[in-house]
């Protein structure tokens, strides 16, 4: 018994008999960077998990941007994120969430 772990390596060079078995462990990062468009343009970099919850992400950018989660909408892939996880929404590596502000009604 050992362990694969060279990703270089094609699984062939490991010696591998006849009826051996492959067992493969795929994880997910403990972070992924993803980037928030900023209605004047800007864009910031924002390191997540992709199992955190929508509102703990709004709650992020209002310490960081300053825009209160009342006033947020987030948008990625066409998709307003609600409620739930960033994963409900295909949140993963490098997406682009756009920030929308809500329009005060008067």
């Amino acid at each position: 018994q050992g362990t694969l772990s060279d990703d270089s390596k094609p699984i062939g060079s490991y010696g591998l008999q006849h009826g051996s078995r492959v067992s493969l462990l795929i994880t997910k990062p403990a972070t992924i960077e993803v980037f928030l468009r900023k209605p004047n343009g800007g864009t910031s970099t924002y390191d997540i998990k992709a199992d955190d919850t929508v509102d703990n992400f709004k709650r992020r950018v209002e310490s960081r941007e300053g825009v209160a989660v009342s006033q947020q909408r987030l948008i990625n892939e066409g998709r307003e994120m609600m409620g739930g996880k960033l994963s409900d929404y295909n949140v993963r590596m490098h997406s682009t969430i756009d920030l929308v502000l809500r329009l005060r009604g008067g």
